[in-house]
């Protein structure tokens, strides 16, 4: 008796290369709107006297709306896909890779509170960070569940690349300050990426999974913001600008506002 075995997802891929594939409609062309059989001739009645107006086909009765002037008939949803496409998968991967970073982070920031290396922590502060490590679990969960559901490995590890960065700074890290302007940088990064995959993905899962995270870490965002004593929404749009799109993606981190 054999089992099954994971099979291990390819993390080579970028979110940049990743592009939707064609959809069902696309493969079978665009139908145009069929044309009903329609009367030779329209017959519309208009109080004036005993006469009565015969309005032709293609002209219009009196009083009805002009043809620019009139509700579109509503385009029909395009189909999506009940199961992640590969295309999906190597996101997901990519999703939960930088959910381990978050967490992994706001780990550290923990255990450096408990340490006293950052100095005086507010306990709003370390309970911010705890409720906020704890929703980062749940998300890299989320996504590894995606992964193991389509034969999968689970990913327990950080983009090595941007992980090096985070490291590197939190080396640099003093205080509560410093430690909420690197979780807001990374806050920033998730966000921006969920946001861009959103045009990328298939799958109504991956689809909807993504678009519940993006908020949580916009909301974070505003929280840090606000504790570091600057306006919590700032911003008019969310923006791609800073996402990750993949190993190879830059490591520069985006600088605090």
């Amino acid at each position: 008796m054999t089992t099954e075995q994971e099979e291990p997802i390819d993390v080579t891929t970028s979110i940049e290369e990743v592009t939707p594939g064609e959809s069902h409609l696309a493969r079978r062309g665009i139908f145009g709107v069929a044309a009903g059989g329609l009367a030779a001739a329209v017959f519309a009645m208009r109080g004036d006297g005993d006469k009565t107006e015969t309005v032709a086909a293609g002209g219009r009765a009196a009083g009805a709306a002009p043809a620019s002037r009139r509700s579109p008939a509503a385009a029909p949803a395009p189909r999506r896909r009940a199961a992640p496409t590969e295309g999906d998968l190597a996101i997901a991967a990519i999703a939960a890779s930088l959910e381990v970073l978050a967490v992994n982070t706001y780990g550290a920031a923990l255990d450096a509170a408990g340490s006293g290396a950052l100095g005086e922590v507010p306990p709003a502060v370390a309970e911010y960070v705890t409720v906020a490590k704890a929703q980062h679990e749940a998300h890299r969960d989320a996504w590894n569940g995606v992964l193991t559901a389509s034969g999968k490995e689970a990913v327990t590890w950080a983009p090595p690349d941007l992980e090096q960065t985070v490291n590197d700074q939190f080396a640099m890290v003093t205080d509560v300050v410093g430690a909420a302007q690197l979780a807001l940088t990374l806050e920033g990064i998730a966000a921006a990426t969920y946001l861009s995959v959103l045009s990328k993905l298939e799958s109504t899962d991956a689809i909807a999974l993504a678009g519940s995270i993006q908020p949580i870490d916009r909301q974070h965002m505003a929280i840090l913001t606000f504790a570091l004593g600057m306006y919590p929404v700032p911003d008019v749009f969310a923006s791609v600008d800073d996402a990750y799109t993949g190993p190879g993606a830059p490591t520069a981190m985006p600088e605090t506002r």
